[in-house]
């Protein structure tokens, strides 16, 4: 009886948390279709903020509401922001996988920020709800080619065309494979198939007039836009498109009208402002900002005053510009494009560069997918002279940007500075492909070749991009050098005369006129020409550094030791001067004054200080003064821990001073800092022999005696490791081949010993 009498009060309670449950869920459903509905007229009436508003609310009491989600994702995607807009798709699609344009758009913005992974996986999501859905395929095609799985991504958009021959997307998208897989011609075809099957199809147009630019035909893309603005007048992406080609055409008058045409929301309007900055065109900027500024949208305020700080900058109004950045910093201390502009026009101002640098941190802390962003901390860092930390952020650029050839430009010219090579032609290389008739980007890559040593490629390299730009005089400059390597004296001349003819005070230009002159024996030629241009640029201390490049090839030292002398007195940041005043003092045996000036070099650069700290160190090791040899290099490693002539040497130090796994630890740095070059090799070489571990010796010294065959040395200590290893054959050829190269070197001596010793042990073994 007592069971009974609780029972049904148990399951009174049930019913009564199920009756309050019901009354809330229909509640909640209430709420939620009042807010959706809400958000849905805002959308009607193109106000896509409030809309995204609503729809939040709705999804605060409905969290599940797949349709909802979308709709939410359709306001994000047209007020732009792409990725809020991709993860509510990502959600509808989810709740509800019979979604198709949920799914379509959601892998079509993860195809566009080349996740193609993730945009693969949403295409086949989609194609197992409808195996037949022709745009799907499509995805799963971009998104293989995306992944380079090229083969696969034509059979999936063949695939598509098959099952609907007359979907003109389906043939755009087959170019586009056909253009990453490097066929060309197919790739033409289904760009012009697209268009011949949707002749009105603007999409279709679009992509053939990008192929084409793609292609260098500029003349058939801009012909090709221009047919799309017949058919839709005022198509945002057409209008896009051919101001940006009459930008990069040099033609930016006739890009103004299509800015213009842009500017009917925000981001068409700060497009303007943009363009009219770009041009210098500054009072016409601000007066589309300042209208701008009355927005009732604050982020649209902040995108105005943003610019309107960098338009005063530009006009000479610095204090005004800093005032407006800092109140933006102030308002929001972790916005992006505040701070990052901050630190731009603090290392514009010649502010100290550790100011900057902290602006830029802060901003890749708000934001760590910004390129704009890491791009500052990369400019910071080298003006820090903090060359990892610039390395790591132009690299994090690069892979947020793939196009970005200002980052791979300046990840070759560190990767350059440092003795790497291959690296930077990897770099430069990426930066060209992206950005061909950017001249700067093709010389950074010419001197990456001939650093490595291949000259008739950076040739090619520059021959190439000075028939379609000839008036560029840093493309002469480099061609003038490069031809100058070659001994090319009378092809080398031609190249430097033009860059005085285009740049007539060029002291680069004038630098190589002078070496074609010492070059070919014609000093006193160089030296009245010199003095001819001393004449006409008083003012020029520069000059007086190529007068004393003469002085020095006639051995006139006292003389080029005055004209030095005259420049640092005149302006001591002639960093040039202290570096040949300082190898005069070193050809001239005067050790003590050549280090001091390389010393006051490299306090008075930070950025040459591991150069010239190391120069310190070799005249300290060539008077055999080890210990302020070593202090020199420690110095050098500490203002650039990469400095890989600096680390090979202290390791050789390390090694005969027995600090055997500081020297292996130095010896790796070098390795990496000085790739294909011998001298690492040997000392890594040399200080495994002295670990005891001659098998890894021998392995090291065969590097250096491949890449220098013909040096003595690496042969001698190649043989003092077949010995240690119990090779006596081929130590006995090592050792006769040193000395067959060179009688005397240091170790040769010991070479003859070693040679007699396992003669004797021969003979002794053959009694």
């Amino acid at each position: 009886m007592t069971i009974n009498s609780r029972l049904p009060r148990f399951t009174c309670a049930l019913a009564l948390v199920a009756l309050t449950a019901t009354g809330c869920s229909e509640n909640q459903e209430a709420l939620a279709a009042k807010y959706a509905s809400s958000g849905d007229a805002y959308v009607g009436r193109g106000q896509l903020k409030e809309a995204v508003i609503e729809y939040r609310n709705a999804l605060k009491a409905m969290p599940n509401a797949a349709d909802v989600r979308y709709k939410l994702g359709r306001a994000y995607e047209g007020s732009g922001d792409p990725v809020a807009a991709y993860g509510e798709y990502a959600r509808a699609a989810d709740l509800d996988p019979r979604n198709l344009d949920a799914q379509m758009r959601a892998g079509t913005l993860l195809l566009v920020a080349r996740e193609f992974e993730a945009a693969r996986v949403r295409a086949e999501l989609a194609l197992k709800t409808d195996p037949k859905h022709a745009p799907a395929h499509i995805l799963l095609g971009n998104a293989m080619a995306g992944l380079n799985e090229t083969g696969s991504a034509l059979r999936q958009i063949e695939q598509a065309i098959s099952l609907d021959p007359s979907y003109a997307p389906a043939w755009t998208a087959l170019g586009a494979v056909n253009f990453v897989g490097g066929r060309r011609d197919e790739a033409a075809k289904a760009f012009q198939k697209a268009v011949d099957l949707a002749p009105r199809s603007i999409d279709a147009r679009l992509a053939l007039a990008n192929f084409l630019w793609a292609r260098g035909k500029t003349d058939d893309a801009e012909d090709t836009l221009r047919v799309a603005l017949q058919l839709e007048p005022g198509n945002p992406s057409a209008h896009r498109a051919l101001a940006l080609l009459c930008m990069t055409t040099r033609r930016a008058a006739e890009a103004e009208v299509h800015f213009k045409q842009l500017a009917v929301d925000t981001p068409g309007r700060l497009a303007l402002a943009d363009y009219y900055m770009g041009v210098n065109r500054n009072q016409d900027a601000l007066r589309v900002l300042t209208a701008l500024e009355q927005s009732h949208d604050k982020s649209d305020v902040r995108a105005a005053r943003l610019r309107m700080a960098s338009v005063h900058h530009a006009t000479g109004k610095k204090g005004e510009a800093h005032r407006i950045i800092d109140a933006l910093i102030e308002e929001r201390p972790r916005n992006v494009e505040a701070r990052t502009a901050k630190a731009r026009l603090l290392l514009t101002d010649g502010a100290p560069p550790q100011e900057a640098l902290a602006h830029a941190r802060e901003a890749v802390k708000a934001d760590v997918d910004s390129p704009a962003a890491h791009y500052a901390v990369g400019l910071a860092a080298l003006a820090a002279h903090q060359m990892d930390e610039a390395e790591r952020a132009f690299a994090t650029v690069a892979r947020l940007t793939p196009r970005a050839a200002a980052a791979q430009t300046q990840l070759a010219r560190i990767r350059l500075a440092r003795g790497d090579a291959t690296a930077a032609v990897s770099a430069a290389e990426a930066a060209v492909h992206h950005q061909p008739a950017d001249a700067e980007a093709a010389v950074v890559l010419a001197r990456s070749l001939r650093a490595k040593g291949d000259v008739e490629r950076a040739a090619r390299e520059l021959r190439q991009r000075l028939a379609s730009n000839p008036d560029s005089y840093p493309l002469h400059l480099e061609m003038g050098w490069l031809l100058l390597q070659r001994r090319d004296f009378a092809a080398s001349r031609p190249s430097f005369e033009q860059v005085l003819r285009l740049v007539p005070d060029s002291y680069e230009g004038r630098s190589g006129m002078i070496a074609v002159d010492l070059a070919e024996g014609r000093v006193p030629a160089a030296r009245t020409r010199v003095a001819k241009w001393q004449d006409a640029s008083a003012g020029d201390h520069r000059l007086g550094i190529l007068a004393a490049k003469v002085e020095i090839a006639d051995g006139n030292l006292p003389e080029a030791e005055r004209m030095l002398t005259k420049v640092l007195s005149a302006d001591a940041s002639q960093l040039d001067a202290y570096e040949l005043l300082g190898r005069t003092y070193a050809s001239q045996g005067r050790i003590d004054q050549a280090v001091e000036q390389f010393e006051a070099m490299a306090r008075r650069a930070p950025s040459a200080a591991a150069g010239a700290r190391t120069m310190v160190g070799m005249l300290q090791e060539g008077r055999n003064n080890r210990s302020a040899a070593r202090t020199a290099y420690e110095s050098a490693l500490a203002s650039d821990q990469k400095a890989g002539v600096a680390a090979n040497n202290l390791a050789w130090i390390y090694a005969e001073e027995g600090k055997l796994d500081e020297a292996m630890r130095l010896g790796a740095i070098a390795q990496q800092a000085l790739k294909r070059r011998s001298e690492p090799e040997d000392t890594v070489g040399w200080i495994y022999l002295k670990k005891g571990q001659p098998l890894e010796a021998v392995a090291a010294f065969e590097r250096a005696r491949d890449r220098a065959p013909d040096n003595p040395i690496y042969h001698y200590h190649l043989g003092l490791a077949y010995v240690n290893s119990g090779e006596r054959d081929r130590a006995r050829n090592a050792f006769t081949r040193a000395l067959d190269l060179r009688k005397e070197f240091a170790g040769a001596d010991d070479a003859r010993r070693q040679l007699a010793s396992l003669a004797e042990e021969g003979t002794a073994a053959s009694r």
